[in-house]
């Protein structure tokens, strides 16, 4: 068992792992060195994903057996030189991970740490065939660069003008260009939370292994259009071939063909499905950004991590003043960190559009030993009914408006907003398929609006007149997905369901997607009516005499729950409910400047949230 020596932290100290020179079937062997960051010596550190913790193979650090995981080991062993040492930073060795108190003084220290780093090793995995190919594509058509590597498509160029069957083997060979890109963005880095920060972090790009092969993983980003272009091109040619033609085509070469065109349409979802964020903008970016913490935890939002306090953490090392505030602590439960980290981007980063961002946790309005107001950051939105487009301009401003804080004690947050009033519940949708929710929907539109709403909340409705389109538009804008589809588009499908009275797929109609999209993201939500009468779409908790805001700052409408119980001097607690989305104050192409001016007019209140 390997004895780690303390280190200092007053002197900034690391552990570096020197390679020993060695071949490439010999085990690895490694030294640990202590240093410090004040007077660092030349390493390059490693960028890299864990993998499957259960699977473990040996090193030899100091002499003493040591377990990483599997991906790690074929890292070390692929970066080793024959002929002299190699010096490397590599987290699961140079940091003690079973020792809390160092590691948190060592997380502090990443954003320092990649910044004195040489330079940095992405390692990626194995390589194959298709990735080499993917890799050289870009080198060639992209890159314009000439190595032995491109040298196979310029021969292939070559012989395609004078050669059918050579424009065939250059086809092939794009394709499977194609398979490798889309293989080498699947890989699990680009999904990892850690990686975000160890990619963004150092001053030049770092240089990204697969395998053996080299480069630097915006170049071969940048090949992306023209790579599928390509690509599928050339599939297309495959599976168009004349009925003669695909006569003379063996059985063997039909299937081969069929599985080929399905192996990359489920790859192009899957890997084209994920967003990878430009890499060059993922380096560039966070360093403008006005709420640097909160631009960052969205855009890693989707990303992955063993321990959920890293969801903060790892991007720490690029936020240093939140690491100040609240220093990172892996002893503390995940919600302490998560109500920490919505206490500084409120009181910070004058933030509080944090709730148009992030859902808020399942249990806010049961478990009342932490705030309601406390986002789940490892959770990737999916309930925020606001629209994506926030409320209207005007109703933003908040030069009148006291910025949101949390007090000190971090038990509440202080919010002003103005109040459209109690609500009222309509319809609780069914968290069913979208085509029972379409007939639901389309069954509440049918009744007309007094029915519809019922009694009086019916009768104070809005421009009842106009109720229908306003609420199809609705059905469709609420979410945070922005279509384009105009209103008249819309609503002429809804007529055919009408005159088919069945929610089935009108031929041809390309806004039917649209409104199965749009129907899925409103399975348990609820449709309820405030006081003004406004109609209005929210998350599923929204219950009768709930208030209905809109507070500047979030950009959003915002609902609250009266507490039962309030102080002994009188003081009204709320709980916080969730976003809506509110018919007329909405920014788009129904939005009612009359509503909006006589809204605007109103004075803010300060609401007191637990």
């Amino acid at each position: 068992m390997v004895q780690y020596s303390p280190l200092d932290p007053d002197r900034s100290e690391i552990r570096l792992l020197v390679l020993q020179r060695s071949r490439l079937s010999d085990p690895v062997r490694c030294t640990l060195r202590t240093v410090s960051l004040d007077t660092p010596p030349y390493f390059e550190a490693l960028s890299y994903v864990w993998g499957d913790m259960s699977v473990k193979k040996p090193i030899t650090v100091d002499g003493e057996e040591f377990q990483v995981t599997v991906n790690l080991e074929s890292a070390l062993r692929a970066l080793r030189r024959p002929f002299r040492q190699h010096t490397l930073w590599v987290d699961a060795v140079c940091i003690n991970q079973d020792d809390i108190p160092e590691k948190n003084i060592q997380v502090p220290q990443m954003g320092r740490l990649y910044g004195s780093a040489g330079s940095v090793i992405v390692w990626l995995g194995s390589s194959d065939p298709n990735i080499q190919l993917a890799v050289s594509w870009a080198q060639t058509y992209i890159a314009k660069k000439y190595t032995l590597a491109s040298a196979y498509w310029a021969k292939l160029d070559a012989r395609a003008k004078f050669s059918e069957s050579a424009r065939y083997e250059k086809g092939r060979a794009c394709l499977q260009a194609l398979e490798g890109y889309l293989d080498l963005l699947g890989l699990p880095y680009w999904n990892r939370m850690w990686t975000f920060q160890e990619f963004s972090l150092p001053q030049d790009e770092p240089l990204c292994y697969c395998g053996d092969v080299a480069f630097k993983a915006t170049m071969v980003q940048a090949a992306q259009s023209a790579i599928l272009q390509d690509g599928i091109g050339f599939l297309d040619q495959l599976m168009e071939t004349s009925a003669r033609e695909w006569s003379e085509l063996s059985e063997e070469e039909k299937k081969e063909r069929g599985k080929i065109k399905s192996r990359i349409e489920s790859k192009c979802q899957v890997v084209l499905g994920n967003m990878l964020p430009p890499l060059q903008k993922m380096r560039n970016d966070w360093r403008g950004a006005e709420n640097p913490l909160l631009y960052l935890i969205g855009a890693t939002a989707e990303r992955n991590c063993y321990d959920k306090r890293d969801k903060v953490y790892a991007v720490y090392g690029m936020v240093p003043e939140a690491q100040l505030v609240y220093p990172p602590d892996y002893a503390k439960p995940v919600k302490d960190v998560m109500l920490e980290t919505t206490a500084y981007m409120i009181n910070h980063e004058q933030a509080p559009v944090i709730w148009g961002f992030f859902e808020l946790r399942i249990d806010r309005l049961l478990d009342t030993s932490y705030p309601s107001w406390v986002p789940d950051f490892t959770l990737v939105n999916s309930r925020t009914p606001s629209g994506g487009a926030g409320v209207a301009e005007s109703l933003r401003r908040s030069e009148d408006a006291p910025p949101a804080k949390v007090t000190t004690d971090l038990s509440t947050a202080h919010l002003w907003a103005r109040s459209l009033g109690t609500c009222r519940i309509v319809l609780k949708f069914d968290s069913l398929a979208s085509n029972v929710l379409i007939n639901q929907f389309c069954g509440l539109l049918q009744k007309g609006p007094s029915e519809a709403l019922e009694s009086d909340a019916g009768k104070s409705i809005r421009k009842p007149d106009t109720l229908v389109p306003r609420m199809v538009r609705a059905f469709i804008a609420h979410h945070v997905r922005q279509h384009e589809y105009s209103t008249e588009e819309i609503l002429k499908t809804f007529d055919l369901i009408f005159d088919f009275n069945t929610p089935t797929r009108p031929i041809g109609n390309h806004c039917w997607a649209m409104i199965e999209d749009a129907a899925q993201d409103l399975t348990g939500k609820t449709l309820f009516v405030t006081e003004g009468g406004c109609f209005g779409i929210g998350v599923d908790d929204i219950n009768d005499g709930d208030v209905v805001t809109i507070p500047p700052q979030t950009r959003a409408p915002m609902v609250f729950t009266r507490e039962a119980n309030t102080s002994t001097s009188g003081t009204e607690y709320y709980r916080m409910v969730g976003t809506a989305y509110i018919d007329g104050v909405m920014n788009g192409d129904l939005l009612d400047s009359d509503l909006v001016t006589t809204i605007e007019k109103q004075n803010l209140e300060e609401f007191l949230i637990h």
